[in-house]
């Protein structure tokens, strides 16, 4: 006999509608973490195009904050000048020439051998607000600190210095003897210069300018600084713009960190805020168990939809289906006495025979129907546990409706 539910509804559609979440139920369950993400999203990029518009880095020749140096770069080219910008000391090697100017930005990042890969370039060198790296270009010469920039006079007789006039430097002073390189100290603060030519062990000219105001897109156009950076960086043709990077050696081009632009490691601490405050909004706390009493009754078939519910949330389809079997086995069993009453489904498999061979003579089904009811394998899906339970529904009527057999007495026996 076919274990078959009866009526036009069919077992996987009787599932689709109470065990499978809905699209509408999908939306209401992850629209808020979605809008949560998508607006950290677009905050993210919103500000990386901000920022990398607003901000390329200290003394970049693309940035147009006030510590770029955007204004001084087009300056430069408009007068002829071709700037080839580099971050490695392998790319300076690599670009510069005993022909060429080149600036280097921040030289205190170097180390003393990467002074002497830029040195052995020969190139005309421009060093920015050096100070431990001193010695390293120019031996005879130490570092000093000076009062902060302000408007100084050359007080020298430097052409680029005397065309530009008073300008913005301070900071950082040197001092030593420059009579070798027959050297020139200009902008004297406090009696020590700021900005100082003197020439590497090489012989190539060294031009040292103790602070980077006069090159920043904030004060290239006060007092003189733009005829005086114009001056310092426009003699040559070409200008190879080295903005160092931290470095292992002086083979390697640095961690791919240092590579990024500054916006994607920002972009990227908020998505590690983002995401640590998504696990504490989510995160379950547990603590001991407390009880307390019920403030109202709950019926039983909330209770029983709710831990359906749970079930199915948690795809626990096996676990189910025991359940399902051993609640079935326990009230068959009661009612026809074909086996123990406390038989289940998970128990021994002569109760369960016994109780199938019971529910066979009673119902007219095959034992092996009814034993793989009540002790077959668990269901593959939501269907499947669906139609089971139809299944055993329909058994323990029909056990429960089949009379048992009864002997009547023979009127004609004592």
């Amino acid at each position: 006999m076919s274990l078959t539910t009866s009526g036009p509804t069919t077992p996987r559609a009787a599932a689709a509608g109470p065990l499978d979440p809905t699209r509408a139920e999908h939306w209401r369950r992850w629209r808020r973490p979605l809008a949560v993400v998508g607006l950290l999203v677009a905050t993210a990029v919103v500000l990386g195009i901000v920022e990398s518009r607003a901000s390329r880095g200290f003394l970049d020749p693309e940035g147009v904050d006030a510590g770029g140096a955007r204004a001084l770069a087009r300056l430069l080219e408009d007068q002829g000048v071709r700037i080839d910008p580099v971050r490695t000391v392998a790319d300076v090697t690599e670009v510069a020439g005993p022909d060429d100017t080149l600036l280097v930005t921040v030289p205190d990042l170097l180390t003393p051998e990467q002074v002497d890969r830029v040195v052995d370039t020969g190139a005309r060198l421009v060093l920015v607000a050096a100070r431990s790296s001193v010695t390293d270009f120019a031996p005879e010469l130490a570092a000093v600190s000076v009062a902060a920039a302000d408007e100084v006079e050359p007080d020298c007789d430097l052409p680029e210095a005397e065309r530009a006039g008073s300008a913005r430097l301070g900071d950082t002073a040197y001092t030593g003897d420059v009579s070798r390189s027959a050297g020139v100290r200009c902008y004297p603060v406090g009696g020590d210069p700021t900005l100082v030519v003197t020439a590497s062990a090489s012989g190539s000219e060294v031009v040292l300018v103790g602070t980077a105001d006069p090159l920043t897109n904030e004060f290239l156009d006060r007092d003189g600084n733009a005829a005086l950076a114009m001056g310092l960086l426009g003699r040559s043709e070409r200008l190879v713009w080295y903005r160092p990077v931290p470095e292992s050696s002086g083979d390697t081009a640095g961690s791919f960190t240092d590579r990024l632009p500054s916006w994607v490691r920002a972009g990227a601490w908020q998505l590690v805020v983002a995401v640590a405050l998504a696990g504490l909004w989510r995160a379950r706390r547990l603590g001991r168990l407390v009880p307390e009493p019920l403030p109202v009754v709950v019926r039983a078939s909330e209770t029983t939809e709710g831990r359906a519910r749970l079930y199915r949330r948690g795809r626990s389809r096996e676990h189910a289906a025991a359940l399902l079997r051993e609640a079935a086995v326990r009230r068959l069993s009661a009612t026809t006495g074909g086996g123990p009453a406390g038989a289940t489904g998970g128990g021994c498999s002569d109760d369960v025979g016994a109780l199938a061979a019971v529910l066979a003579e009673r119902t007219g089904r095959s034992v092996g129907e009814i034993t793989a009811l009540l002790a077959g394998p668990p269901p593959a899906d939501d269907a499947a546990l669906v139609r089971l339970a139809d299944h055993l529904d329909d058994l323990e009527r029909a056990g429960s409706a089949a009379p048992a057999t009864s002997t009547r007495r023979d009127p004609r026996s004592p």
